[in-house]
C-alpha cells in the first residue's frame, strides 16, 4: 500500500461510509488510485484500519479494491 502520510477523514464522513457499508447501499465513488482519478458504482463491503491508515473495501464492476479513505474524492448514494 501507499507510503505517503495518511490524512484522517472527519468522523462524520467516516460514519457515512460505515452506514453505506452496513446498509449495503449502492454508491458512486470518485477516488484517486495510484495518481489516476476514477469513478465507479458499487458497494462498500467493509471499512477497516491497516498499516496506520483507514480503508474501504469497495466492490464495483472491476471487482473488489481497497481504497484509502483520504484518497476518496466524493461519494454519492444511488438515491442522490
Amino acid at each position: 500500500m501507499s507510503e505517503e502520510r495518511y490524512e484522517p477523514v472527519s468522523c462524520d464522513y467516516h460514519d457515512e461510509l460505515e452506514a453505506a457499508a452496513m446498509h449495503k447501499q449502492q454508491v458512486e465513488l470518485e477516488f484517486d488510485l495510484e495518481g489516476v482519478t476514477q469513478r465507479e458504482k458499487g458497494t462498500i463491503a467493509d471499512v477497516y484500519t491497516a498499516e496506520g491508515a483507514e480503508f474501504v473495501k469497495f466492490v464495483g464492476g472491476a471487482g473488489a479494491i481497497d481504497i484509502r479513505l483520504d484518497h476518496i474524492i466524493s461519494m454519492r448514494t444511488a438515491n442522490e
